[in-house]
């Protein structure tokens, strides 16, 4: 019996035994065990295939493997389970992403291998004709090739890419001269891949660049990055990670971007290692609905499960500001307009002025207030990590949309010009208390996905 099999195994034997009491309605999770980033995010075959990293042995970080769930619609899915796993003591199944090419999906993924003090990281293939089936073809990249100011052993999280009718693969990367991070292109033939050039290094990929991927938007190249160890720098980068929007024009033939700007996505504590959809005609973009470097309830309590997706996001360029919205999906999920606060909800608040909505549960409240900015306070909001997170822009008169599911909020200000997002574990019914020049104009109950 192989590792794959072990996993799912363990996964059906286990999956209806987890504590479901803060478990999402309608944001993607794993049905057991730790989940942490997206991986592979693809439109193939008539569906949207999205892997993630996963561990079901335990809700605590382990030996990575691919999970994969599938959606009609972004909102609904059902998750297949395991799909890639390690086949040896030392290795695991890191980040990727996913592109189709020969008519297959190929999956590119980091096989990432510490075993006695040896560590590597790889650019490996995998093939599969339905989405979930997987042959593996093994490493299609020889690290020895990187120019020598790039580490070998720190070199991750491949996302394919066509371009122009040309297949380019962007890795996350370190100039091990400067200690920084930064964004790696491959390209060729998917079978065997050269090093192409280096974007950055960049003040807000850390030490290390991680989880990129491409897309094309209103005419220019937009990358997501993250980075390890960002230092903070005023109100942005508060995480012990962060990711970024990298806006600009990329000349593949020449091997160079003309960067535009660089900003931070989401101001919360809880997003990490975004992608975007592959072979959608749209920008869509999911991230890690958690973040490194903090404590995790659902661990702590023994529930048996960690980690989430956000709510896929589209994401628009609009003179010069990135915008981000909820898939409008959500929609056909509402029950009805109501009055009151459900624990699943999309909430549409408005600012005039200073002023404050708090809303409070048996064992804890949460606040999204107006002070100049637009603030979530989730200090009482019995999650092990609260904190104040707010935007970078003032506004005196504003409209916030709040996605809310049973431990998760996501707040959009300014039309989604800027992004809040955080979890929440509260009890009891929600009571909304407003001050000063607060309002809430309409809750739509969001019922329980398909």
């Amino acid at each position: 019996m192989n590792s794959l099999q072990n996993a799912n195994d363990y996964i059906l034997k286990f999956k209806n035994k987890v504590n479901a009491k803060y478990r999402l309605n309608y944001h993607m999770s794993a049905p057991v065990g730790w989940m942490n980033d997206p991986n592979g995010l693809i439109h193939y075959g008539g569906k949207y295939c999205l892997y993630y990293q996963s561990y079901p042995y335990d809700s605590t970080n382990g030996i990575m493997h691919w999970s994969q769930f599938i959606s009609d619609d972004l909102i609904s899915y059902e998750d297949v389970g395991v799909v890639i796993a390690p086949e040896e003591n030392g290795e695991n199944i890191f980040s990727g992403g996913a592109v189709e090419y020969c008519g297959s999906l190929n999956a590119l993924y980091t096989l990432h291998y510490e075993h006695y003090g040896i560590k590597t990281e790889q650019v490996y293939r995998a093939v599969s004709k339905d989405g979930k089936h997987f042959e593996v073809l093994g490493c299609v990249f020889d690290n020895e090739t990187l120019p020598k100011n790039l580490s070998r052993t720190d070199f991750r999280d491949p996302c394919p890419v066509k371009i122009g009718g040309k297949y380019f693969v962007f890795i996350g990367g370190k100039d091990v001269n400067l200690n920084q991070g930064v964004i790696i292109v491959l390209g060729g033939d998917l079978n065997k891949l050269e090093y192409k050039f280096t974007i950055g290094p960049f003040y807000e990929l850390g030490d290390m660049g991680e989880c990129p991927s491409y897309f094309k938007i209103d005419g220019k190249d937009v990358l997501l990055a993250s980075g390890c160890n960002v230092a903070r720098r005023g109100n942005s980068f508060k995480n012990v990670n962060s990711s970024v929007f990298i806006v600009g024009e990329i000349d593949f033939e020449k091997g160079f971007m003309n960067v535009d700007f660089i900003r931070e996505i989401d101001k919360g504590d809880t997003f990490y290692a975004p992608q975007f959809i592959n072979g959608e005609n749209r920008p869509v973009m999911i991230g890690w609905l958690e973040m490194w470097g903090k404590r995790y309830p659902t661990h702590e309590w023994g529930h048996g499960w960690v980690g989430a997706f956000t709510i896929p996001r589209i994401v628009e360029l609009k003179n010069r500001e990135i915008y981000q919205t909820p898939v409008e999906n959500i929609k056909n999920y509402y029950i009805a307009e109501v009055s009151h606060l459900p624990k699943c909800a999309d909430a549409f608040i408005r600012f005039n002025g200073e002023g404050s909505i708090k809303v409070c549960a048996d064992n804890g409240s949460f606040t999204i207030g107006s002070d100049g900015g637009i603030y979530l306070d989730t200090t009482e909001a019995n999650n092990m990590n609260g904190c104040v997170r707010r935007t970078d822009a003032n506004y005196k008169d504003c409209n916030v949309r709040m996605l809310l599911d049973v431990s998760s909020i996501e707040i959009f200000i300014g039309g989604g010009r800027e992004v809040i997002s955080s979890r929440i574990y509260l009890d009891g019914e929600y009571k909304l208390e407003t001050y000063g020049g607060a309002s809430v104009e309409k809750i739509m109950e969001i019922g329980k996905r398909l």
